[in-house]
């Protein structure tokens, strides 16, 4: 299948337009000066979509599907340090649907939903239900024991509710960065800009896998590098590899090979959420040199992950690297005032 019609072929595909934007390409020149001048940084500032980042890309597809099903809630999951389940609770309340949110915490033991700084945003966002859970991801969610009682709940009440996927990963929401590489192509031919590296985060997979499904349709030659957030290789590489096969399959294009993931897992530290040194110099060095912020779990990892391979030269002198921004930082102001109205 030629680009155009790859590209084509989604953009035929319904959804919700929540981003009609195309986002910012633009050359990082003081942080490229800052880490030697032998590398040139352009950066992709995805953190610029509507309601906070990356996941809009994939949402807008999942929630045109519940639409089509005639939904009438959402029920959704994420960590606590993703925005996902804000992001889906605003998109929800567009749609006249109600949402029921489960806040994954395997990764905060002392969690406690009143304390947690999204508890304001979600209730003046109108949630109806909210459930805490420690247990570790085991697979998608639309298997979850927890998730599938909760459907069931609904249904007995006469509702019709809808899973969404955590993230928007899944083969139809991944389609969303598959687009987003046609994007980014378009805007390299009209900078001139020819790009040898596309570094993201690596999470549950679909961005790093739409990208790389993007840009080989494209016939674009530059690997895409996932900077893993959550997990050693063991696990990640095959997240991305089962995102590469599903959206492949919707597509019905040839997956890229296996053996074309990179995903590095030097920066994950302790694990998820769990900052390090070098995500503190990477959120630090951005915001001082180019005034741009990055968030403590996904994007300042993923940058930490450029700064060290540049250093190590493994994005070798006298190349140009893409750095997708996926945003995850959603402003936070201080409703302390407010406690008693909740």
């Amino acid at each position: 299948m030629s680009e155009n019609r790859l590209f084509e072929k989604i953009k035929a595909i319904p959804k919700r337009n929540y981003s009609k934007q195309i986002t910012p390409l633009q050359k990082l020149s003081n942080l490229s000066l800052a880490l030697g001048g032998e590398v040139d940084i352009y950066i992709k500032r995805d953190d610029l979509l509507p309601f906070g980042g990356n996941k809009a890309r994939k949402l807008e597809f999942l929630f045109q599907e519940a639409v089509d099903r005639s939904a009438d809630t959402i029920i959704t999951a994420s960590t606590v340090q993703c925005n996902h389940n804000l992001m889906a609770l605003l998109m929800a309340n567009m749609e006249g649907m109600k949402t029921e949110l489960i806040l994954e915490h395997w990764a905060k033991s002392d969690y406690q939903y009143a304390l947690d700084p999204n508890q304001h945003l979600y209730e003046f966002g109108g949630v109806s239900r909210t459930v805490s859970c420690g247990d570790p991801v085991t697979g998608p969610l639309h298997t979850m024991e927890l998730a599938l009682k909760m459907k069931a709940d609904l249904e007995a009440r006469g509702k019709n509710p809808y899973i969404l996927a955590r993230g928007g990963t899944c083969p139809l929401g991944n389609c969303g960065y598959v687009l987003c590489a046609g994007e980014l192509l378009e805007q390299a031919k009209e900078k001139q800009v020819a790009f040898d590296y596309v570094v993201c985060p690596s999470g549950t997979g679909g961005t790093q896998a739409g990208l790389m499904i993007g840009l080989e349709q494209g016939g674009a030659s530059a690997p895409v590098i996932g900077i893993n957030v959550a997990q050693k290789n063991e696990k990640q590489l095959g997240a991305v590899c089962g995102a590469l096969e599903g959206t492949a399959a919707l597509l019905n294009v040839k997956a890229p090979d296996r053996d074309k993931i990179i995903c590095h897992e030097e920066y994950v530290g302790e694990g998820y959420s769990k900052p390090t040194a070098e995500l503190k110099e990477a959120i630090e060095l951005l915001a001082r040199t180019e005034g741009v912020l990055l968030d403590p779990v996904y994007s300042g990892k993923t940058m930490a992950g450029l700064i060290g391979l540049i250093r190590k030269n493994v994005i070798r002198k006298g190349s140009t690297v893409v750095f997708l921004h996926t945003g995850g930082f959603t402003p936070y102001y201080d409703y302390s005032s407010m406690a008693e109205m909740f």
